[in-house]
């Protein structure tokens, strides 16, 4: 038990200082723009030499003149802003393409073999990447590297499993440090914590770097990033989630060995070893379950995917928020993600909880959710105020419900032993989505930035007709399913009922045997006594004890 609880103080502490250290590292997009922004001038060739730039590293908090942005809605985007937007958007397209296969990889071996690895090595390796990350970042920024280093950076983060595997990891450790009726609860909490961490952070972020630009954040982020080492390396313990993994194998596949070690950890034959790695494309097979049920597991893959793929146009938002006509500077973007982070913990809580009383279901509440996220990108296309940018934080909350409800639609479908292996898949997908999804998009905006900046908000809107379509469709499959389960209920009700009846039925017969066989045993015992009684009627007082009395005997035999 004290195990348990320093893991989850482990985890709580972790969490805020991963929170706090994702908040300064979302600020790359807006140092990068910077970068190139300052360093536009007429002549490209004499400030941009081999992918160095000459600049002030220590201080991007301020713009030159000639290249500030100015807020009118009637100007055009200007050539600096056009070219500074096009090389980060084009930037950030090679670092998520480059860092998409090795996360897609690592996510899916180390979401696998975390019961091999233990839960505390998988942990810190994310931890241990994302500090290289950080420390190549200020290498970048105080050696003026060239461009590659950033795309070299992205990759050895990937290579660690990323903040994707160290979210699942952490989610095991409350998952098995908790009961089943206090592990709601303890999320909700940590979700709390988190969110309102990132709502502050990012607040005090804005201005800070209106006060003292990047590189100061980037060492803070480098700290927290290592003292979340020391919090893992100190106190996450060995934990008892290779016991329930292998577990719920055994039974399927013969991979444990009947003999445990010490701490109760089971370990799996050599010739094996590979068996587990194919475990997660063969648990969503039609043959372990109905037709019906593998078709509603398959359409809730392709809605997430698709849902993934389409939300993560919100990518180039940064991008589109630094030009005109808004032209946002570092305290008004702080501000922005600070109201965007308590909307969305608030009015996602009052949505979800409208929902289920109101008794939708989860598709059809999935399905309202991608209305409302085409309705908000189309509103933030056409934005040209401030205020209408702020007016999307009352709907985009509302539109995050498939990436929510995906995991409880995934569970109902599933056995509890495949849940594992199919929230690895899970992972899987979304760690694909987003890298594909962000590289596609920063890829479009680039190109379209000088001729249509809204091109890109616009064909996401149009590609979430697609999970919209899917989530009807499952909605359809899901009604019929409930139905048959229903007529199976109640066809099962009914068997139970008729036996009942039936066994009812034979007792009522037997009992009736018995009440008729009493009396007649009892009429021809008193027959008998009536006939046998007057012979010995007046010896039965005299005879001595001990003397056989036939009648007697009778009477007794009976």
């Amino acid at each position: 038990m004290q195990y348990s609880n320093l893991n989850l103080y482990a985890v709580g502490a972790i969490l805020c200082l991963e929170t706090l250290c994702g908040c300064i590292r979302s600020t790359v997009g807006q140092y990068v723009y910077r970068l190139y922004l300052q360093t536009y001038s007429s002549s490209i060739t004499a400030t941009y030499l081999n992918g160095s730039f000459n600049y002030d590293a220590h201080n991007l908090s301020t713009i030159s003149s000639d290249t500030n942005c100015r807020s009118n809605a009637h100007i055009v985007t200007s050539g600096a802003q056009a070219w500074a937007q096009q090389r980060s958007a084009n930037l950030f397209f090679w670092i998520d393409l480059s860092n998409g296969i090795p996360v897609i990889i690592a996510t899916y071996v180390l979401g696998v073999y975390t019961p091999r690895l233990g839960i505390r090595l998988v942990a810190l390796l994310p931890m241990a990447g994302l500090s290289l990350q950080i420390s190549i970042w200020l290498a970048i920024i105080y050696f003026q590297l060239a461009d590659y280093w950033w795309i070299i950076a992205s990759i050895i983060v990937g290579l660690s499993g990323s903040e994707s595997v160290l979210i699942f990891v952490l989610h095991l450790i409350v998952t098995e440090c908790t009961t089943e009726s206090e592990r709601s609860s303890r999320f909700v909490l940590l979700g709390a914590i988190t969110t309102s961490i990132s709502a502050v952070a990012s607040l005090v972020i804005g201005y800070y770097i209106s006060w003292r630009g990047f590189t100061d954040l980037f060492w803070i982020a480098l700290m927290l990033q290592l003292m979340s080492i020391v919090v893992g390396l100190r106190y996450i313990r060995p934990s008892q989630f290779i016991v329930k993994t292998s577990a719920t194998l055994e039974c399927r596949n013969d991979c444990l060995s009947s003999t445990p070690r010490a701490n109760n950890v089971y370990t799996r034959k050599s010739s094996k070893l590979w068996a587990e790695f194919f475990e997660v494309f063969t648990v969503f097979a039609f043959t372990r379950r109905s037709r019906k049920k593998s078709i509603s597991v398959y359409l809730t893959l392709l809605a997430f995917a698709a849902y993934t793929f389409t939300s993560s146009s919100m990518s180039v938002l940064l991008w589109y928020l630094l030009s005109v006509p808004f032209c946002w500077s570092s305290k008004e973007i702080g501000n922005y993600s600070a109201i965007s982070a308590v909307a969305s913990a608030v009015l996602r809580l009052v949505g979800i909880e409208a929902l289920t009383k109101l008794g939708a279901s989860d598709p059809l509440g999935c399905a309202i959710s991608h209305i409302l996220f085409c309705g908000s990108v189309v509103w933030t296309a056409f934005a040209q105020h401030n205020r209408a940018i702020y007016l999307t934080l009352l709907i985009s909350p509302f539109t995050m419900y498939q990436g929510s409800l995906t995991w409880s639609m995934i569970s109902k479908w599933l056995e509890p032993h495949e849940r594992s292996h199919a929230f690895t898949f899970v992972t899987e997908t979304n760690v694909i989505m987003i890298a594909a999804g962000g590289s596609f998009f920063n890829w479009l905006y680039a190109r379209t930035i000088v001729h249509n900046r809204r091109f890109t908000f616009l064909l996401a809107a149009g590609l979430n007709i697609i999970p919209f379509i899917l989530n009807i469709y499952l909605l359809l499959v899901t009604r019929k399913l409930a139905a048959e389960d229903n007529i199976t209920r109640l066809m099962e009700i009914d068997s139970d009922l008729t036996q009942l009846l039936e066994t009812d039925t034979n007792m009522a017969q037997g009992l009736e045997e018995d009440l008729n066989g009493i009396p007649l045993m009892k009429t021809d015992e008193d027959t008998a006594s009536g006939h046998l009684q007057p012979l010995f009627d007046d010896s039965i007082d005299v005879n001595p004890p001990g003397s056989l009395n036939p009648t007697i005997h009778l009477s007794i035999s009976n």
